[in-house]
């Protein structure tokens, strides 16, 4: 499930170049902490294009440097042009490039550095990616997700589907993730967020979270304003091994898990469905979730049936044929797209 080839990261040469733009900035200021090292670190050995872009930077440096000498000289014009003076610079780099080299100037002015990032999957896709804060998040099939990292918090949007976030410690940061119109908020922990129609669930497997609720549709901006050590009337905290599932402006409802169903819930990182006693309709609603090709059940006789199983995600075509084994059904093919399970 993991193979290069089913992996849509929108990790475009621009977001990569305005990162390493910002790198390069700080670099230059010479204030780096000791956490900041290690980000840079784990930020050079994501990819291997991040270290050329700061490269890239880097040999254009010494030309800015000499220009901004003389943008500040007395004996400069009072009109005098900055396109003379980039046209050399720029010149030589890529599009790209060039984009990111603007940015630095914007990030000079800018209140505060932000660093942004965006990923997403399609049906049946999965993908693992490592943030330069060391936190990993694993997104499942057709998903998709946003970040926002400044010096005070670490932002992720859960725009749909579900991601496991494995988080960094870093109290001085606190590591939150907006999905409908929750926040749930950890600082070094590992637990799953899932959008599912309007609700909301969120299962820890280390650690604990608080579980807070925003007006839906509240920007990034003013979540990032947020008091994150501020308990509200209604936040719910979530420790391992339990369970939250919170529907649109309905009190949390909170379940313990046995480390067996946890197992079963996160399969999915290892390719994989696993169903203990559960009706099928229940799996076939998880198995389209995976699949390009929706599967249809005939009656309702068939959506009570119980099954127990594992499965693998690689092939649609074989679980079906796997069900209609274990379960003595016949598959037909409604269209393209549709398949309908039906006793034999």
């Amino acid at each position: 499930m993991k193979q290069q080839d089913k992996i849509v990261p929108l990790r475009t040469s621009y977001t990569i170049d305005e990162e390493a733009a910002v790198w390069l900035v700080r670099l230059d200021n010479g204030n780096l902490s000791k956490q900041d090292k290690n980000d840079l670190k784990a930020w050079l050995a994501i990819d291997k294009r991040h270290q050329l872009a700061l490269q890239a930077m880097a040999d254009t440096w010494d030309d800015m440097d000499e220009m901004l000498n003389i943008v500040n000289s007395e004996d400069s014009s009072e009109k005098l042009s900055l396109l003379p003076i980039l046209t050399p610079i720029l010149k030589p780099l890529a599009v790209a490039a060039s984009v990111s080299f603007i940015a630095v100037f914007m990030w000079l002015n800018s209140p505060e550095q932000v660093q942004r990032y965006s990923y997403s999957t399609a049906i049946g896709q999965q993908l693992d990616t490592r943030f330069i804060d060391g936190s990993v998040i694993h997104l499942n099939t057709n998903s998709h997700v946003e970040a926002e990292f400044t010096a005070g918090k670490r932002i992720i949007k859960l725009i749909k589907g579900e991601a496991l976030f494995d988080v960094a410690h870093d109290p001085q940061r606190p590591f939150i993730v907006y999905a409908g119109n929750r926040l749930v908020q950890a600082v070094g922990t590992k637990f799953v967020v899932q959008i599912d129609s309007e609700n909301i669930e969120v299962t820890v497997t280390e650690g604990k979270v608080k579980l807070s609720q925003v007006n839906t549709g509240t920007s990034l901006d003013n979540i990032r304003a947020l008091d994150s050590k501020m308990i509200n009337k209604g936040d719910v905290f979530i420790a391992k091994g339990e369970q939250a599932v919170a529907e649109q402006n309905h009190a949390p409802k909170l379940v313990h898990l046995q480390d067996s169903y946890i197992q079963r819930e996160l399969s999915w990182l290892d390719g994989k469905l696993v169903f203990e006693n559960e009706n099928l309709a229940d799996i076939v609603e998880e198995i389209n979730r995976y699949s390009d090709i929706n599967i249809l059940l005939k009656d309702e006789e068939l959506s009570r049936l119980k099954i127990s199983g594992r499965f693998d995600l690689d092939d649609s075509r074989a679980l079906i044929e796997a069900i209609e084994l274990a379960f003595n059904l016949t598959s037909q093919q409604v269209d393209s797209n549709s398949v309908l399970l039906t006793k034999k």
